[in-house]
């Protein structure tokens, strides 16, 4: 591991702990366990489900004791062969979408991101990102399972999404103030909430 992840992972737990002090009661980070399929969990199964996500030098991370959750978040940044990611994953109707948007870079990272996070709450992999259908006009979206609802939001250069059991009826925000070493609350981001097709599997 690179110095850079090295630091990264450490970064990630430090906040994951400072979160599940803060709103959990636990004095330590709980021990850590990896599936088959790379996703972590705490060892305990008592405890609250967390994902964490990081770009460049950001992090997100997510916790919830209603079930399991994902998370990712993407720098709204230029990349070679977006076009053709979209063609490979994207649906007809998402890629006429992206076209239409003012700012088509950004659309694809939203459409990207909320995939991701939907895909690490399931413990898959890329390999099942044609699965998921998204309608950006109507804030809707269809997989597999139908128990999970999307949020996505763009805020300063950053495109943040997650996925919740659909039990999850409020979200709390936190960020790490390094002036004061600490976890601040924060207004929400400007969610936008995406919707199952169906009722819940």
């Amino acid at each position: 591991m690179s110095a850079r992840r090295s630091a990264t992972f450490l970064a990630g737990r430090s906040l994951l702990a400072e979160l599940m002090f803060l709103l959990f009661k636990q004095p330590m980070l709980p021990k850590i366990v990896v599936d088959a399929a790379g996703k972590p969990a705490f060892a305990d199964p008592s405890l609250p489900f967390f994902n964490l996500s990081h770009s460049g030098d950001r992090l997100l991370v997510v916790v919830s004791a209603l079930g399991p959750v994902g998370c990712d978040i993407e720098i709204n940044r230029q990349r070679r062969g977006l076009t053709a990611l979209a063609a490979e994953f994207f649906s007809p109707t998402e890629n006429q979408w992206i076209k239409a948007q003012p700012s088509p870079q950004r659309a694809f990272w939203q459409l990207w991101c909320l995939r991701e996070a939907l895909l690490k709450q399931r413990g898959e992999g890329i390999w099942a990102m044609q699965s998921i259908q998204i309608d950006p006009a109507q804030h809707t979206f269809s997989a597999e399972c139908k128990g999970s609802h999307l949020f996505v939001s763009s805020t300063e250069g950053l495109i943040l999404s997650v996925a919740l059991p659909t039990s999850v009826s409020k979200l709390q925000h936190w960020r790490l103030s390094f002036d004061k070493s600490q976890l601040e609350k924060v207004p929400e981001p400007g969610w936008q909430q995406f919707k199952p097709q169906a009722s819940p599997c």
